[in-house]
């Protein structure tokens, strides 16, 4: 099978950054453990399996891209897991792919990611802590530096405090969504 090599096809342009969805990513990184899609449903012309949809594979993707967007907020955040559940991304040729690191604020403000709003603004240290709060920014945080070559602040975007979502927030103006963001760096 002919492959192809997106990245060279960049030229001097902004660099385009695929964003990898946890699906596609689990589809291909837990085939490499066991049968997770049954052979018969694989064509027969793909010679490399669901490895070669693995576009960061330079030795066996029917096409590779050396640059991909993955975001805490569709990842697995416990990192024994995911080296396995991705590892597509964990398991990738650091020395020949770029991954940006997204923070998962957008899953956070959806309610994708489970985040202890009422407690938002606890520090360390204050009367009755409880840090369920910052055991989800640490979990972010160690997934990000585990996982990516650059990544984004944990960023709390301005709709969060819109009425359809601020009962669940607690942030009422684009003040709080900044100072929030402020808050989680």
């Amino acid at each position: 099978m002919q492959t192809i090599n997106l990245s060279k096809r960049n030229r001097d342009y902004a660099i385009f950054l695929p964003s990898i969805s946890g699906f596609y990513n689990t589809f291909v990184s837990k085939q490499r453990y066991g049968e997770y899609v049954p052979h018969d449903r694989i064509p027969a012309d793909f010679e490399h399996g669901i490895e070669g949809c693995n576009f960061l594979n330079k030795e066996k993707g029917y096409f590779t891209y050396d640059h991909a967007l993955y975001s805490a907020g569709h990842a697995q955040l416990d990192i024994d897991k995911s080296t396995i559940q991705e590892s597509m991304v964990q398991e990738r040729d650091r020395k020949n792919t770029w991954i940006l690191g997204d923070s998962g604020g957008f899953q956070i403000g959806k309610g994708v990611i489970n985040f202890d709003w009422p407690h938002f603004w606890e520090k360390e240290g204050d009367p009755n802590y409880i840090g369920k709060a910052d055991k989800v920014r640490l979990a972010i945080l160690n997934w990000l530096e585990y996982t990516a070559d650059y990544s984004m602040i944990l960023d709390i975007p301005a709709w969060a405090a819109d009425p359809v979502n601020r009962d669940r927030t607690g942030l009422t103006s684009f003040k709080d969504c900044l100072e929030g963001t402020i808050h989680n760096c």
